[in-house]
């Protein structure tokens, strides 16, 4: 092959690896910065005032036959006293344990994530949510997808892997 074509190759290989990696996103004038992978949609955002927040829907091939979505919010809000954190916190896990059949997950879990099931209609949902606290404001970050008999473990594993990884990245430092 020549010389030509094997940096063609090579552009074209970086080119394909670079639009497949995670996008970048902000709020509240890029204090707050995180990545999501690239085919997860935004369906909502809202990047002015107080609160700000962005809602992804991701596509599961078992989802066209249902009228079930799965989706991932960030939600930040600006606090103007930060000793408010837990009480933020709390309200939420207590709307998360109201929900019909809410079922926590304790085993295998990380202690920073929230990790259980719920009825959304008629549909058996898994969230998973967790709270962050970075200059003065309150993260939200909530993952739910419906538990579909026809989902893959592998869009399964890529899933989990993308709200985990999304988490991560805006976790205080």
């Amino acid at each position: 092959m020549s010389t030509t074509r094997l940096t063609t190759a090579a552009a074209l290989l970086a080119f394909v690896s670079t639009c497949a990696s995670a996008a970048d996103y902000t709020l509240f004038e890029k204090i707050i910065k995180f990545k999501a992978p690239p085919d997860w949609t935004v369906i909502m955002e809202k990047q002015d005032g107080n609160p700000q927040f962005m809602a992804f829907q991701i596509k599961d091939p078992a989802d066209p036959a249902s009228n079930e979505i799965t989706q991932v919010t960030v939600n930040a809000k600006l606090m103007h006293d930060s000793s408010f954190f837990q009480q933020q916190v709390d309200a939420a896990t207590d709307k998360a344990k109201a929900l019909p059949g809410f079922e926590q997950v304790m085993e295998g879990v990380d202690p920073t994530v929230m990790r259980y099931f719920a009825m959304n209609g008629k549909t058996r949902y898994e969230y998973r949510e967790t709270f962050y606290l970075v200059s003065h404001l309150f993260l939200h970050i909530r993952c739910a997808r419906p538990m579909l008999p026809e989902t893959t473990q592998a869009w399964s594993d890529t899933y989990d892997k993308g709200c985990a990884d999304l988490m991560a990245s805006l976790k205080p430092r």
